[in-house]
């Protein structure tokens, strides 16, 4: 059994004049040594210890204190505990101790029903909770169906007991992927009835007295102050461009060339959904939307933010309808300086619904059938809108904008809505024009709150993590992208990213570099946005689908309406910042979750089939690959590789073979397909052919041989901590100690079974035998 690095004691650093204790220094400040805390425990995949997950605090790879197993006091995962830190592991990450376990988690657990010759019991998809719960006899389903179990609050009883309070579905339902994975997360997926009841007396079309300024949605409260006649745009051309599956148009363009006798340039307009009319704040729509703070989009399914009659009708800008909107007014100089803007409430009609594919086919393509069917005013809208688009992206990255492609897969489903394949999401300048649109119109609506010294909630973007960024550097000089003494500023990562675009680097270079940037979130207060270059921006452009879009939509409401903001509300916008952010990284979770699962679906009828593909990622035990076609993501074990291969500190490449084999991110590579396994959303194959370097760099085809099963474990996907590692594949270091040099000493030389004609003896039961030979 392999010994764990010793823990060592939290340095204490010296404590300040205004602080008779120091506290853990760097990101984990909040934490004093063998102070008690309240945390939510988070179980491991395999069983042993856990994480704590601490309220308030931010989330992030390493920012959780580790438990081990010893000192989990009998905690499972979802459990509230109290704990303190008692020191550091061999990598410099907290380590804690569960002191006491208050109750076991509220929120239901999805789980397989099962009839055993004692009872009831549920077994969890929750691969961090591998306790079996008992369960009383139920009547909401039967054995083998999936259901929602909560369990019993007492963290004494010595058997995991619950009850089951719904039932999910079985598994061969269709979609039944999309409830567990909404289970899983605790998605909120249905709306209740006050919501319902709110929305009842909402007219189907827009009153006349809503765009003259002297109503409000039913419910809403009277203004302030006198509200001004909205501002008129149904005969100006407006149009919404987005993908073929969209049901939620929140967002509209329009544009018009200025003459060149007032300067030349451009008017742009960006009109948003006024989600913020029918939305009562503090009201049970309202609460809602705050719980749910986003909405979730699998590859077929979406759980809202608002319901269906909201998102989908009323507030939908659809083609040929009035609908209420805020308009961001831009005037834009032929040099690219917003010189005026200006934010109003109005009224528009759609003149038409896009796609971005039918976009590039009028428009990139030049097809004449398709602009003859969208008209000359509307291609010159479109043609003219490219033309500024691209010169504003321009703009944007020589400010030292990140220009970071991420590829997302799409999945393509059958008649009955089963995946069938999934591709590479198609990008053009389509999907980049109106990205550069609503960035714009975001920075002028945060302009707006910053220069008047307005609270609001801002989406920041922190400067990357100097170390990070420094370790990225080394991995791109290493493959010759950045020279030696070159810092990596946005310029150099810039054009790094442009060499690279479309090679076999690509995948690895985002993936190191976006390793090194923290995330974007939600805050109360105004740092600026790193990966933009921008000092102010906020999101607006979306109340549909995003709770601080509706928050920012209110505000400019009360800021245009003359109304008196209420006291407290840079504390107030703290809060929901804080909760939108959890949400968000929670739906992000969530999505991800599902793709997984849909790749399983996609890829259960493949096993034993072979694929080509490129190495996207390691972990201590895995190599992930992502394939050519259909574009998923498969695990191959390192284990299965043979030759004991272990991965680098910065998980870029994995060595084996005593380093003669180097497999690298983006190398080609070939897969076959081993095992699919649904319950842990987890695709296995094993390497048949790699095309990897030696040890002196050179390439050469790499032929693995099969050296452990290739399938993976509850574990195998857990990454590997920072700094320096040493992993165990297939029960063996991956630093092996080497052999000692020199002629060995003679007693050795001369022991039994060593000499020249030494007989080397079989193994027991061997057809060869070892017995003596019968006389003849």
């Amino acid at each position: 059994m392999a010994r764990r690095p010793p823990s060592r004691p939290v340095r204490r650093p010296p404590a300040r004049a205004d602080d008779a204790r120091g506290a853990v220094p760097g990101p984990r400040g909040a934490f004093r040594p063998f102070e008690t805390f309240e945390a939510t425990f988070l179980g491991h995949p395999e069983g042993s210890g856990g994480f704590l997950r601490v309220p308030g605090l931010p989330k992030g790879p390493g920012m959780d204190p580790m438990v081990d197993w010893r000192d989990a006091h009998g905690a499972i995962h979802g459990d509230r505990v109290v704990a303190e830190i008692s020191g550091e592991g061999w990598d410099g990450r907290l380590k804690a101790r569960v002191l006491e376990v208050r109750n076991r988690g509220e929120v239901p657990l999805p789980g397989t029903l099962q009839k055993q010759p004692w009872g009831w019991r549920v077994v969890p998809l929750e691969p961090r909770l591998p306790q079996v719960i008992a369960v009383p006899a139920t009547d909401l389903a039967e054995d083998g169906e999936l259901v929602s179990v909560r369990l019993d609050p007492d963290p004494e009883a010595k058997q995991l007991r619950g009850t089951v309070v719904a039932r999910l579905g079985k598994k061969t339902d269709l979609r039944i992927e999309n409830r567990l994975t909404a289970a899983l997360f605790n998605l909120r997926t249905a709306f209740p009835d006050a919501v319902m009841r709110e929305l009842a007396p909402f007219p189907t079309e827009i009153p006349a007295g809503w765009i003259e300024g002297r109503g409000a949605a039913a419910g809403a409260a009277a203004p302030r102050a006198k509200a001004r006649p909205r501002e008129d745009l149904r005969e100006v051309l407006t149009c919404t461009v987005d993908p073929p599956t969209a049901k939620d148009f929140d967002d509209a363009i329009s544009l018009e060339v200025l003459p060149a006798s007032e300067g030349g340039g451009w008017l742009l307009g960006v009109h948003i959904a006024d989600v913020s009319h029918y939305v009562v704040e503090g009201g049970p729509l309202d609460e809602e939307a705050r719980l749910r703070g986003t909405s979730v989009y699998f590859p077929d399914e979406a759980i809202p933010m608002l319901p269906e009659r909201l998102s989908g009708e009323l507030c939908s800008l659809r083609e040929g309808v009035d609908r209420l909107t805020m308009t961001a007014w831009m005037t834009i100089s032929r040099d690219l300086e917003v010189v005026e803007s200006r934010i109003s409430e109005s009224v528009i009609r759609s003149g038409k619904r896009l796609t971005y594919d039918e976009v590039k086919e009028a428009c990139l393509d030049r097809a004449g059938r398709k602009r003859a069917e969208l008209g000359g005013p509307l291609c010159d809208l479109l043609d003219q809108s490219l033309v500024l688009s691209r010169q504003l992206t321009q703009k944007r990255l020589g400010r030292g904008a990140m220009n970071l492609d991420t590829e997302e897969a799409e999945f393509i489903f059958d008649a009955e809505g089963r995946p069938v394949d999934a591709r590479r999401y198609a990008r053009h300048d389509a999907h980049r024009m109106i990205e550069e649109f609503m960035l714009l119109a975001n920075e002028t609506v945060a302009r707006f709150f910053t220069r008047r010294k307005i609270p609001t909630i801002y989406r920041i973007h922190d400067e990357p993590d100097p170390l990070k960024l420094e370790i990225f550097a080394e991995v791109a000089r290493a493959f010759g992208l950045l020279a030696p003494r070159e810092v990596p500023t946005p310029e150099h990562l810039n054009a790094m990213l442009d060499k690279v675009r479309g090679g076999p680097l690509e995948a690895m270079i985002n993936t190191l570099l976006l390793r090194s940037l923290k995330r974007a979130e939600y805050s109360a207060d105004n740092i600026g946005h790193a990966g933009l270059a921008l000092q102010d921006y906020l999101h607006f452009t979306s109340p549909i689908r995003r709770y601080p879009d509706l928050v920012v939509h209110r505000l400019l409401r009360k800021v245009l309406r003359g109304e008196a903001l209420p006291d407290g509300l840079h504390s107030h916008l703290a809060v929901l910042a804080k909760g939108a952010s959890d949400a968000e990284q929670l739906a992000t979770e969530a999505e991800r979750e599902n793709d997984k699962w849909k790749a399983c679906l996609l890829m259960k009828d493949k096993v034993g089939r072979r694929f080509k593909g490129r190495i996207q990622g390691f972990s201590a035990k895995v190599a992930f690959i992502t394939l050519d076609s259909p574009f998923v993501e498969v695990g191959v074990p390192l284990g299965a590789l043979g030759g004991n291969f272990g991965v680098d500190e910065h998980r870029t490449k994995a060595t084996g073979l005593r380093g003669s084999v180097v497999l690298t991110l983006g190398d080609a590579v070939e897969v076959e397909i081993t095992a699919v396994d649904e319950d842990l959303r987890r695709v296995s194959a094993w390497m048949t052919a790699a095309w990897a370097q030696d040890d002196r760099g050179k390439p050469f085809t790499f032929v693995p041989t099969l050296a452990a099963p290739a399938r993976l474990g509850k574990g195998d996907f857990e990454k590997p901590r920072a700094g320096r590692v040493e992993v165990r594949v297939g029960g063996e270091r991956s630093r092996r100690p080497e052999p000692p040099k020199g002629r060995p000493p003679r007693k050795v030389r001369e022991a039994p079974g060593r000499g020249r004609n030494a007989r080397t003896k079989p193994p027991k039961g061997s057809v060869r035998g070892g017995a003596k030979r019968k006389p003849k």
